[in-house]
């Protein structure tokens, strides 16, 4: 029985002692790493060696002060969602990450498909989507050296906040176990290699406590600077609302609703924010979409000015976008005649229906004007230069095709006729939800893989539950976003994914999480028409 045990014994010790080995290493290259990043520091930024931070081992450079803490509050205050630019080095200065277009395209790393805004990220009590360092650095009070302070300005505690820029010299063990590398045309010159220290520089533009309202707040003050909204409900008893029309003789009609100024109408009174115009007619001028736009919240207080994406460069450069798409969608489908709308032709022009088929040409943009997908050819020459794949049309039957595109889709499709342009604009709920979608680069090779964002998505679960449950709008938003979120997540929210890439680059755009979406469409007439 002796020699049993021993036996038993002698692999369990090597299981231990190797344990003990790799654990012994882990913590030996980690020392190595704090000492070689040290002696860096102190070659390089001597003024910043007393900003060490205990809690992660980095160092800390206050670009910016940001807002003053007696007007707001830190990001470490509550959880919430950060708006934040980003870029990313190595020790020798090369760009590893960045969300800059200039300095994309300073390293021939800029894309059109790429959108260079801000990350959009939950930062909570847990972290579960930002890098290790980052996160320390948003959630801890950041220690300042007394000399460091008192030169520039700042408290010894510093917390980041609206406004912050900051710089952080990250060691390997709060960047990444496996080294940065961008994705989507967020790329540098190079990428990261593992257990190698981290230069990111990063600005706070936004700390939001409920995404949920600062998007709805976005959506509305979007209509509302382009001819305002109304709404259909199930009571149709407050201002700026009346129940579905039951005819075009209807005051409330929506063609003659555009007559008294309302440009947009909701899709059905079911359905939260997500409203139509259907008397868009992109040949005139009129119509031209603006993205320059106060947002306000539901008590009329500013918010922040929302501004058209303008990288400097084309298309994004201030320039006639407008009125250069309007010029090919003309050219496009209505270079014969003018375009006619088939419902004020005829009351008896055909709507699409559930049952259906419509073949759609669209133009699918963001709030600020970016266009993230087309397949009108015109358009593609127009935003990156040419048009790689010849398009064709989306092929859309409601009750059929529900779930094969953003489900804001379905709510608008069947009441427009065939023949017909519109356009819409959606909350994430109906578009790209409370995740978003990840930007990509598709290289040669491939992979398979599985994620799972259940932390993530009990953290949004909080949001939808809270925010309508106490009645945005009216009584008839209250069950919905908690109900969707449920069937969000079980149905979308993990599992398997295969990737097949190809020898050719493709960029995939990032759509962050929580974004409104607008799109421009034109159902084709029916056949024989």
């Amino acid at each position: 029985m002796k020699l049993i045990t021993r036996l038993l014994y002698l692999p369990l010790a090597g299981v231990l002692l190797l344990a003990s080995c790799a654990k012994e290493e882990s913590e030996s290259y980690d020392k190595f790493e704090d000492q070689a990043l040290e002696a860096w520091m102190t070659q390089n930024r001597p003024e910043l060696v007393g900003n060490l931070q205990s809690d992660g081992g980095y160092y800390v450079e206050v670009l910016e002060a940001g807002e003053d803490l007696s007007t707001v509050k830190p990001i470490r205050d509550t959880a919430c969602w950060v708006r934040f630019d980003f870029s990313g080095r190595d020790l020798s200065g090369n760009i590893v990450l960045t969300r800059r277009a200039a300095e994309a395209k300073l390293v021939n790393t800029f894309t059109k498909y790429t959108h260079y805004v801000p990350y959009y990220r939950y930062c909570g009590t847990v972290n579960t989507s930002l890098m290790e360092g980052t996160y320390l650095a948003m959630r801890n009070v950041l220690h300042l050296s007394a000399e460091y302070a008192a030169d520039h300005g700042l408290s010894e505690d510093f917390e980041l906040r609206k406004g912050s820029k900051v710089r952080l010299y990250l060691p390997s063990r709060i960047v990444s176990s496996s080294g940065v590398e961008g994705q989507g045309g967020y790329e540098g010159q190079y990428s990261l290699s593992s257990q190698r220290p981290f230069i990111i520089e990063m600005e706070i533009r936004e700390i939001v406590k409920n995404p949920l309202e600062s998007e709805g707040s976005e959506v509305d003050s979007f209509c509302a600077a382009n001819g305002s909204q109304w709404l259909y409900t199930t009571e149709g008893d407050e201002e700026g609302s009346s129940k579905i029309p039951t005819g075009y003789d209807d005051e409330n009609h929506p063609y003659k609703l555009r007559e008294k100024g309302y440009r947009w109408v909701s899709a059905c009174d079911s359905v939260a924010q997500v409203y139509v115009d259907v008397c868009y007619d992109p040949t005139k001028a009129s119509d031209y979409l603006n993205f320059n736009f106060p947002v306000r919240s539901e008590k009329n207080e500013l918010l922040w000015d929302n501004k058209a994406y303008d990288v400097g460069f084309e298309p994004y450069n201030g320039s006639d976008l407008e009125a250069r798409i309007s010029e090919a969608l003309k050219k496009r489908f209505h270079a014969d005649e003018d375009y006619k709308h088939p419902g004020l032709e005829s009351r008896d022009a055909d709507s699409v229906g559930m049952d259906g088929e419509a073949r759609i040409w669209y133009i699918a943009r963001m709030l600020d004007g970016f266009i993230y997908d087309t397949n009108i050819d015109e358009v593609k020459e127009i935003i990156y230069g040419e048009a790689d794949s010849e398009g064709s049309a989306l092929t859309y039957t409601p009750d059929e095709d529900q779930s094969s595109q953003i489900s804001a889709y379905y709510y608008v499709v069947p009441n427009l006729c065939y023949g017909q342009w519109a356009e819409f604009v959606t909350v994430s709920t109906r578009g790209y939800g409370a995740t978003g979608r990840t930007g990509s680069t598709t290289t040669s090779g491939g992979s398979t893989g599985y994620s799972s964002s259940y932390l993530d998505y009990l953290n949004y679960y909080n949001y939808y539950n809270s925010y309508y449950g106490n009645s945005y709008y009216g009584s008839y938003y209250n069950n919905y976003y908690y109900n969707y979120l449920n069937s969000y997540y079980y149905n979308y929210g993990y599992g398997y994914g295969d990737t097949t890439t190809e020898t050719t680059t493709t960029i995939s755009t990032e759509i962050p999480p929580y974004t409104p979406l607008v799109y421009q469409i034109y159902i084709e007439p029916a056949e024989g028409e």
